[in-house]
């Protein structure tokens, strides 16, 4: 049994100083969401083995605040999140050492959006209206490799999504 941890980077500005979407940082709304939502997930038991994140800024400042509220988290910064199809998220998780057995993997919206309706075999009434910033989606997947990770084969065990937190 594998679990995928998959957290949508938390609210970020419009804009960056240096025009480049790359670089947009958080808004102070994000921060504060982020950390909730780290220390639910921490309070819920959730415990990653590993994480990737996009090298995004608000991704990375995602994770840093996610670990204000959780805890102490070391990613691994995957230049492939940013702006992935759901297939290249899949195929990233799929090369993912077996070592592991809790992923955690942080980033942007379509994609991520995407991944959890993908890898559902029910999505729950909570992403009818999508996936918000900052929520946390857990998979539970029925699978020893990730190398056998497949669509509609993974059980959503929770979403934490801010707003039901505040």
């Amino acid at each position: 049994m594998k679990t995928l941890y998959i957290l949508r980077h938390a609210k970020a500005e419009r804009d960056s100083d240096s025009g480049r979407d790359f670089d947009r940082p958080l808004a102070e709304r994000g921060w504060s969401d982020a950390e909730l939502v780290g220390r639910e997930a921490r309070r819920r038991g959730v415990q990653p083995d590993a994480t990737l994140s996009s090298p995004a800024r608000r991704a990375a400042e995602t994770v840093a605040a996610f670990a204000r509220g959780f805890g102490e988290i070391e990613p691994s910064f995957e230049p492939g999140i940013y702006e992935a199809s759901v297939r290249r998220l899949m195929d990233i998780v799929a090369v993912t050492d077996d070592a592991v057995r809790r992923l955690l993997i942080v980033g942007h919206n379509p994609g991520f959006e995407g991944l959890v309706r993908t890898l559902a075999a029910d999505l729950p009434e909570a992403l009818a209206d999508g996936f918000p910033t900052a929520a946390l989606a857990v998979l539970d997947l029925p699978i020893e490799q990730w190398s056998d990770l497949g669509e509609r084969s993974a059980e959503v065990t929770a979403l934490i999504v801010p707003r039901d937190l505040r």
